[in-house]
């Protein structure tokens, strides 16, 4: 488990880097999945990506978070579910026994644990595409994938998901659209895209989930680029499908993602 906290450590200075335009101030956090343990490490409030020690990462149960994502499925978000999500992010603890707050955010992340079954989850505020997430076309804009490294790296099929408040609101939002997503395409979102907020990938590792950090950011540059050049346009759908699941695109994925994340 400190391999953990230490390659997640890694992941977050990375995401936080200047020249990366992912994370400024105390934006952005990412997690991980102990999946024997069913127990998940995640940014405590307030620390800065960039800066992020091993001490800063918190423990939490899924299960427990996962209690208050269904409630809030079948009832809708309340002032009690809030507050019991937030004594459950105010009494989490890192491996050393320090009680810290736990990220509000907290609940994008059990959504990728619970729901996707994956173990790591990058959350970002890359300026490129905050702007297009902020637009009154975002949701157009993200219609589609601009080039075949998008498909493959992120999905053929972005997700969008209109601005929810940060917390119980935001986790349950994402809830719902990645249940939607999953019963009408059959699989996980590869990028889901916060309209006026940010960024959401997942991978199998800390490698895996950055790369498509690194591949949605330079999708919404050429985004931007082509709406100033006169209009969006997109791989064809049927086009994005088969280039995402080729044999030897899945192969190429496989191996990038074993890649050393300072590489």
């Amino acid at each position: 488990m400190a391999n953990l906290a230490k390659d997640l450590t890694e992941l977050s200075r990375k995401a936080g880097e200047p020249a990366a335009d992912l994370t400024i101030q105390a934006e952005g956090n990412a997690a991980v999945f102990d999946r024997e343990n069913s127990k998940f490490l995640v940014k405590a409030s307030g620390v800065i990506m960039g800066n992020a020690k091993e001490d800063d990462w918190v423990w939490l149960e899924l299960g427990s978070c996962v209690e208050i994502l269904e409630e809030a499925r079948k009832n809708g978000s309340s002032e009690k579910l809030t507050t019991a999500l937030n004594e459950i992010l105010a009494s989490s603890k890192n491996s050393d026994g320090q009680v810290r707050k736990a990220s509000i955010e907290t609940l994008v992340h059990v959504v990728a644990f619970h729901a996707m079954e994956v173990d790591w989850s990058l959350h970002t505020h890359p300026t490129p595409v905050v702007a297009l997430a902020a637009s009154k076309d975002g949701a157009k804009h993200y219609s589609g994938t601009v080039f075949p490294d998008e498909a493959v790296m992120c999905g053929p099929v972005p997700l969008f998901l209109p601005f929810a408040n940060p917390g119980l609101d935001l986790g349950l939002g994402v809830y719902l659209g990645v249940l939607e997503y999953q019963q009408k395409h059959g699989r996980n979102p590869g990028q889901i895209i916060l309209g006026n907020h940010g960024l959401c990938t997942f991978g199998v590792g800390a490698r895996d989930a950055y790369g498509a950090t690194e591949i949605a950011v330079k999708a919404a540059k050429i985004r931007l680029g082509a709406l100033s050049a006169g209009g969006i346009s997109f791989v064809p759908n049927d086009a994005a499908e088969a280039i995402a699941f080729r044999p030897d695109e899945i192969l190429r994925k496989r191996l990038l993602a074993r890649e050393a994340l300072n590489k």
